[in-house]
């Protein structure tokens, strides 16, 4: 066993969670199974966990590396090793791989480390499920884009983050950065410019281990300063996109000579705004209920301060939601009249120069990632993928109303 830059590096971390973000053949995920597999076989009793998004596509890759690492250090046993899954150590401790590709895989585990292969690929609430019990969290991905690590918990007290690139593994063979440099050849001429935007994507992702730009991203906002924004006098639109259990989005517009201004009130979805209230609060709501369950709707518009002279442009598959709303005092709550197609969407914002405040970070995180779909042979199609569109849906409403109300009159 060969000791690398990325294992001294990952080794010095030291908070309860660890962050490894890393490009191609920077040795993270070997040098993570290097320190859990000394952990394990040097203490007693602990439960270790190793999850990535499918348990098929990880023995032909973690584990066999994890094969391959304990027969390095002369450990290996054949007969510890049930079902190719779980290795149990003499020391009484054991490591288990699992994947998530199965409804409830890793819910409400007790471990001593968990190590989430793969992140990016996993959802966001897999993760909190899987180690939110867990001492000791690994979390490991290459960059193709920002995803719920760098939202959720990068910026947490109680994570350790670093970043990976080739340079770190000291053993990486010739011809395999020989192969990664060939991305910044094919992407970049000799002054640095960029000649192809693909490849120059592949090696900021993998030769530098820095966040990707999305293949067939649709739109490229402008972050502005909360205070400027505030300066701009113009009328606010308010507009909303429900969501149960997606997003509800709840989005301020102001629209000024060609410019909308986004600015995110809400973007946490009813149940789990609803888990989060006290008892005091859910009473309240339901004393405003008036028969129709949706009483949240009038509490959440109220503690957003949105006057009841404001417009709110709705979604309006809820009629329900619109309805409660004019009755707890916003009359002018109206639903969207005849929603175009996305395709007709995507032109309308299109057209117009977008800048969402800086504190409006999933509209900063939808911008970045909402993408054309690709079909099997990834190739671009005209419909956007499904996901990553939550505040962009509920902006078209307010900007689709803004175009009926005469207050944008063309583009």
């Amino acid at each position: 066993m060969k000791v690398t830059t990325a294992l001294r590096k990952i080794s010095s971390l030291r908070k309860r969670i660890k962050g490894i973000q890393g490009g191609q053949g920077a040795g993270k995920t070997y040098a993570i199974l290097i320190l859990i597999i000394n952990y394990a076989s040097s203490n007693a009793n602990k439960e270790i966990f190793i999850a990535s998004e499918e348990l098929s596509k990880m023995r032909i890759t973690v584990i066999k590396d994890f094969v391959s690492i304990l027969k390095g250090f002369g450990i290996y046993k054949k007969e510890y090793f049930t079902d190719g899954t779980m290795y149990r150590f003499p020391s009484g401790s054991f490591i288990k791989f699992i994947g998530l590709d199965k409804e409830d895989i890793g819910k409400g585990l007790r471990s001593d480390i968990v190590f989430v292969n793969e992140a990016n690929k996993i959802k966001f609430d897999t993760y909190r499920e899987l180690t939110s019990r867990a001492k000791q969290v690994f979390i490991d991905f290459n960059p193709n884009k920002k995803f719920w690590f760098h939202t959720e918990v990068m910026t947490r007290s109680d994570c350790d983050f670093i970043k990976l690139t080739y340079i770190d593994n000291e053993y990486l063979s010739r011809e395999e950065i020989s192969e990664i440099l060939r991305y910044k050849e094919k992407g970049y001429d000799a002054d640095g410019k960029v000649i192809n935007q693909y490849w120059a994507n592949m090696w900021r992702v993998y030769g530098l281990g820095e966040v990707g730009q999305v293949e067939g991203r649709i739109y490229t906002w402008q972050s502005i300063p909360y205070n400027d924004y505030l300066k701009i006098n113009k009328k606010i639109i308010y507009c909303t996109d429900w969501g149960k259990v997606d997003p509800w989005a709840i989005l301020e517009l102001k629209y000024s000579d060609g410019a909308l201004y986004i600015h995110e009130l809400n973007y946490d979805s009813e149940n789990e705004i609803e888990r989060n209230l006290s008892p005091a609060q859910k009473a309240q709501i339901r004393a405003a209920d008036d028969g129709d369950h949706e009483g949240l709707m009038g509490w959440m518009f109220k503690k957003l301060k949105i006057p009841y002279s404001g417009v709110i442009v709705c979604d309006n598959n809820r009629v329900n939601k619109i309805l409660s709303l004019r009755r707890s005092g916003w009359e002018y709550a109206v639903g969207v009249k005849g929603k175009s197609k996305v395709i007709e969407r995507i032109g309308t914002l299109s057209g117009l120069n977008i800048f969402y405040t800086d504190c409006s970070k999933n509209v900063e995180y939808e911008q970045e990632n909402y993408c054309y779909d690709k079909d099997k042979f990834g190739v671009i199609q005209e419909e956007p993928v499904d996901q990553d569109n939550h505040t962009i849906d509920a902006a078209t409403y307010g900007v689709e109303f803004m175009f009926k109300e005469g207050i944008i009159k063309n583009l």
